[in-house]
């Protein structure tokens, strides 16, 4: 047994290796859930319907029948553990994909979160991963959409199985920036060098700063950190990046809820993620495009998502966001997130014309020549 082997098994506390059987230039989502029945069925079809034909599983001692349901599906790997979430978070799908899937086009949603990208739904996973490989590119940044319904969370009625988005149509179209972590971690994770902050999760939970914004603060922000912003490409500029992010950093909240991923990527042995797929350590080529993942987390178990989660403590910082979103239960539950800006998601076209979603001239040119 190699020294990965023994990690692996170690890691998730299983005497064996699971049997996964990846077919040539398959592509394969990899997820890590916990008591998810609600959310599945819907999860599953969406990734079936663009091309998805293989999902490994760590399902963490799940009571709610996700595990039973999981074991019923052909194209599902599952790797069934009793080892806490917070012990194999930042390693366990580091050592699936090094295990299995070197070489191969991964994706690492969350069982709350749908892919979609320029082109959906007509586009097909893999015929975006050929267009990907075809350039040079090794990954696709993916920006977070919380997705909300109209009224009161008390009011939902989602059943398993439901459309996700027939359920929750809503999102926030502002209100977001595009720029680098504060503090070293940015400087230790090479991939992206700037991340999508705001949204819902700031205009409702994550409130508080330093101090208030001034108009100087939001100058800066509309002329270098707007959601349209390009990243820097070179070493100076990125320096230069975080030295005006310090002007103004203590107007921003603390915590900041990072809404953006590098969670779709061709997988080499070695890769590190950070705590979660927010961040790879190594340098990868990222396409000018921007893929989404909408993000289904106010359904009708919201009040006992956030009470596991601080019960549990499996999530950072001890689910310390989590104590944010317990303070604005009851106001969810009665009212919900909805307010004047709200927009209703209409497909890509939507995503593509706020800045949350972004295509090059490049894959426009790739798709028009591949329709021809």
């Amino acid at each position: 047994m190699t020294t990965g082997e023994a990690d692996f098994l170690s890691t998730f506390g299983l005497s064996a290796p699971p049997a996964v059987q990846v077919e040539p230039g398959q592509v394969v989502v990899v997820v890590l859930v916990y008591n998810e029945m609600l959310r599945l069925p819907a999860f599953l079809k969406h990734y079936r319907n663009i091309g998805i034909e293989k999902f490994i599983f760590v399902d963490n001692a799940s009571v709610d029948g996700t595990a039973d349901y999981l074991k019923a599906q052909a194209d599902v790997v599952l790797i069934s553990t009793q080892k806490p979430f917070k012990s194999y978070k930042s390693t366990g799908r580091e050592l699936i994909a090094d295990t299995y899937l070197a070489g191969h086009w991964v994706l690492f949603p969350d069982a709350d979160e749908l892919l979609v990208y320029p082109g959906w739904p007509d586009l097909s996973v893999p015929e975006l991963v050929e267009y990907l490989q075809g350039h040079g590119f090794e990954a696709l940044f993916t920006t977070m959409v919380d997705m909300y319904a109209e009224g009161g969370l008390s009011e939902m009625n989602y059943a398993s199985g439901d459309d996700l988005i027939e359920a929750c149509p809503n999102f926030d179209p502002n209100g977001y920036r595009f720029n680098p972590l504060k503090g070293s971690h940015g400087k230790r994770f090479e991939t992206p060098v700037r991340h999508v902050f705001g949204g819902t999760r700031e205009r409702i939970f994550h409130t508080e700063a330093k101090r208030s914004r001034t108009a100087l603060d939001n100058l800066i922000i509309r002329l270098f950190f707007s959601i349209r912003s390009k990243a820097p490409a070179t070493g100076f500029r990125r320096k230069l990046d975080r030295l005006v992010l310090k002007l103004i950093k203590n107007s921003l909240p603390d915590p900041a809820a990072v809404q953006s991923k590098v969670q779709f990527l061709k997988w080499k042995k070695g890769l590190k993620f950070s705590g979660s797929v927010h961040n790879v350590r190594q340098n990868l080529e990222l396409a000018p495009d921007w893929a989404a993942l909408l993000h289904f987390k106010y359904l009708n178990d919201y009040a006992l998502k956030v009470a596991e989660a601080l019960e549990r403590k499996q999530h950072t910082d001890n689910s310390g966001h989590y104590l944010d979103y317990h303070k604005q239960l009851e106001t969810l539950q009665a009212q919900g997130l909805s307010f004047e800006e709200s927009q209703r998601f209409e497909g890509d076209r939507s995503l593509l014309a706020c800045g949350l979603m972004r295509e090059s001239q490049l894959l426009k040119t790739w798709r028009r020549n591949a329709k021809s």
